[in-house]
């Protein structure tokens, strides 16, 4: 007996009930899609531009070629000079927030933390490296944070409350020591004059008073400290102002080899010491004024509509080249929903009512 299946073609065309959408092209079903998807106007309008592009009678490599070029203007270089911030936080658990508010506020490319404690690592300074030494008691230790758009290299030494850091990236290579001075213990300065070098900025909380240096007087360290800096060739950097708020001491000291460095007290922070920012006039980076802002819903959006064509183009070529291809592809529509914006010059790292609640801290503490 024959069965009821014995006259069905095996060999025949695979099939699938039509869509409700059958009668619609391509292109016509994607944007039907985009509504679904109930996407905005802005996001649609961008999408169906993308689609329109798609759907021309143009070659793949013509379309993926365009989307490769869009958005490409000469790029606007321009010089950032280095900003240091040096500041003595009486403890990083504390001020670690204020400190980071600062950063990005006088848009520094290396901090000098003094007396940070043991809680140094507890809230870490966002896109910058770290380089931590530790004190000889709980409340010293040393950071020494440097931006990563710069290549930092720590000089591995065996002295507390130092770091020593090489820096590149720059016009000109630097270095930094960053140092801690505790009022009642003794510090041999000898043991770091052999990482003085051509390009040096030391800073820190030394403790110490000279006279010629914006103090009332100059005392016993303070003497010492001086003769030592004179041996050393090098040169005491001015600051606008003292910067201890409990004396008109002024106890923060920073010295460079080099010319053209400058010293502003920042009156900002709950320390009982100020801020204090050297500005390099003659070192500096190059940066673009122009970054990347990806509308990824819609690239989302462009790969799945057109993902279908991607499966029956893995039939047609080999692996290797429809891989190349598709690759491609990704790369180009991600270019195409890019586009460039000028960047601020400061964007507030913190929420706006967090700032506003250190500011009412710093009133009350001042």
């Amino acid at each position: 007996m024959q069965s009821r299946t014995s006259n069905l073609n095996v060999h025949a065309k695979e099939f699938f009930p039509a869509s409700e959408n059958f009668l619609l092209s391509p292109r016509d079903e994607a944007t039907h899609q985009l509504e679904i998807w109930n996407f905005s106007p802005k996001d649609r309008k961008l999408v169906l531009s993308l689609l329109y592009e798609w759907y021309s009678d143009r070659t793949l490599n013509a379309v993926v070629e365009q989307w490769e070029n869009a958005g490409i203007a000469p790029s606007k270089n321009q010089k950032e000079y280095i900003k240091i911030l040096c500041y003595n936080v009486e403890g990083w658990g504390t001020r670690a927030l204020e400190a980071i508010d600062l950063v990005y506020k006088i848009q520094a490319s290396i901090c000098i933390f003094t007396e940070v404690g043991e809680l140094w690592n507890t809230c870490r300074l966002p896109h910058f490296n770290t380089f931590y030494q530790k004190g000889t008691n709980k409340n010293g230790g040393v950071c020494i944070a440097v931006g990563k758009h710069l290549k930092a290299t720590r000089i591995e030494i065996n002295i507390p409350n130092t770091v020593v850091i090489d820096i590149a990236g720059l016009s000109e290579p630097i270095r930094i020591i960053g140092i801690y001075w505790p009022t009642s213990q003794q510090r041999d300065l000898d043991e770091i004059l052999p990482y003085v070098v051509d390009g040096t900025i030391l800073s820190g909380d030394f403790n110490a008073t000279v006279k010629e240096w914006n103090s009332p007087i100059t005392d016993r360290r303070g003497a010492h400290v001086k003769e030592w800096i004179n041996e050393s060739n090098l040169d005491y950097i001015p600051l606008t102002s003292n910067s201890s708020k409990r004396s008109l001491r002024n106890i923060d000291l920073s010295f460079s080899n080099m010319s053209t460095i400058s010293s502003e007290a920042l009156f900002f922070g709950t320390s009982d010491h100020w801020s204090i920012m050297l500005s390099c006039e003659n070192i500096f980076f190059d940066t673009n004024s122009f970054c990347p802002h990806t509308n990824w819903k819609a690239f989302e959006a462009v790969i799945t509509l057109l993902q279908t064509f991607w499966m029956r183009e893995q039939k047609k070529n080999s692996a290797d080249e429809w891989y190349k291809q598709y690759i491609r592809f990704i790369a180009a529509v991600k270019n195409r929903v890019t586009h460039r914006k000028e960047r601020d010059k400061y964007k507030p790292l913190l929420p706006a009512y967090i700032i506003e609640k250190l500011r009412e801290i710093r009133k009350v503490r001042n």
